[in-house]
């Protein structure tokens, strides 16, 4: 996207590709459809550093709409709404689609483009930048870094381009796997692996909650799914989260209704509202006998049953880190690039987009809509300074 964009303002570009054909995290993504942008922005979801306002004008600078426009108009990919989950997919469903539109488009705008070359430095020079690369140096007035984080390795991420900002004076915030699913170690519920439903978690630190709420996947290793996903960052910074699951949009008072009824058996009621399977592992850690019915259900196996049914203690261990997460978290910090041309304020000339930059978004497309939007903008702004 930086690169077509910086072409079509005329500039002479070269995009610099480590992998032998380009947007492999596009490939993988959905499962192989592309889940290009989402319906709906977001940008309170955001996880950053910074001040929200500079992340929030990064993102008005190329609003959904006119990032969707481009997709269906210039790309010629049509986007259609998957309404369940407020995702837009081509409607092809194959990712593959979406990466060759965008290598498609940006050479048609001019760009050059140089795969399976391994960039592995960054040097300013008098007349711009020697970029040290597999293949030989190159010279350049402008450039933008758009490597993006650690994650997903496999994908050609290794974090070169953090690496290469950081040795050139950027303020960093660390690091971290983004996005990716929890692990425990104790296989308490290697059991359940494979149940799947749709779940409210709230992370606590001391005063701090983050929630999250989506589908749940109970893996032979722990737990994934989106609503997992999109709180799993908080298990790598600062102090241990309590993590707690509310297993249904039931509440409290909803359960004690229903198990305050006349004669049914407990495990029948739960059934109504969760799986079968995971009824009964919160039975029993909840004490209450599998055959016990609402007549004979005490007191206190009552309300133990219903804490374990709205805020169930997760146990966890740690997480799949960057093998598996689908974005990293920190990075270059916003406040050292300009909010709108995304031009570096340590070293001039030099543009930093998408993953590199300390913001992350939910799963659904956001992080693409942020790839998308800080990409055009570096790229328009690199192109125009030296045209």
């Amino acid at each position: 996207m930086a690169a077509a964009f910086a072409a079509s303002s005329g500039a002479r570009t070269l995009l610099i590709e480590r992998t032998k054909d380009g947007g492999r995290k596009i490939l993988i993504s959905g499962g192989g459809r592309c889940n290009v942008l989402p319906s709906v922005a977001a940008p309170e979801r955001f996880v950053t550093d910074a001040p929200a306002h500079l992340l929030r004008a990064m993102l008005r600078a190329w609003p959904l709409h006119q990032q969707r426009a481009f997709f269906e108009r210039d790309l010629g990919i049509p986007l259609a709404l998957e309404v369940e989950s407020g995702k837009l997919f081509p409607r092809s469903n194959r990712a593959r689609d979406v990466r060759d539109g965008l290598v498609a488009f940006a050479r048609s705008q001019g760009v050059q483009v140089q795969f399976d070359t391994t960039v592995t430095d960054v040097m300013p020079s008098a007349t711009g930048f020697a970029v040290a690369t597999s293949h030989g140096n190159v010279q350049c007035d402008r450039l933008v870094l758009a490597t993006g984080g650690r994650s997903v390795p496999a994908t050609g991420s290794d974090g070169i381009g953090l690496a290469i900002a950081d040795r050139l004076g950027h303020s960093m915030i660390a690091t971290y796997p983004a996005l990716t699913p929890l692990l425990d170690d104790n296989a308490s519920h290697a059991t359940l692996a494979g149940v799947s439903l749709r779940v409210r978690l709230r992370a606590r630190v001391g005063a701090s909650v983050t929630e999250s709420y989506g589908g749940f996947l109970f893996t032979h290793r722990g737990y994934s799914g989106p609503g997992v996903l999109d709180i799993s960052h908080v298990t790598e910074r600062g102090q241990r989260p309590v993590i707690r699951a509310q297993w249904c949009e039931g509440t409290a008072a909803d359960w004690n209704v229903d198990l305050t009824a006349p004669a049914a058996a407990v495990s029948s009621i739960l059934a109504r509202r969760i799986p079968a399977r995971l009824a009964d592992h919160l039975m029993a850690a909840a004490g209450v006998p599998g055959d016990r019915r609402t007549s004979n259900l005490t007191r206190t196996e009552r309300l133990a049953l219903i804490d374990a049914l709205t805020a169930f203690t997760l146990p966890w261990s740690g997480n799949e880190g960057y093998q598996k997460a689908e974005v990293t978290g920190g990075g270059v910090a916003l406040g050292d690039v300009d909010s709108k041309t995304l031009e570096s304020k340590r070293v001039p000339g030099l543009y930093l987009c998408g993953e590199m930059l300390d913001a992350f978004g939910p799963i659904g497309g956001h992080n693409f809509a942020w790839a998308w939007a800080t990409g055009r903008a570096a790229g328009l702004a690199a192109g125009r300074a030296i045209v």
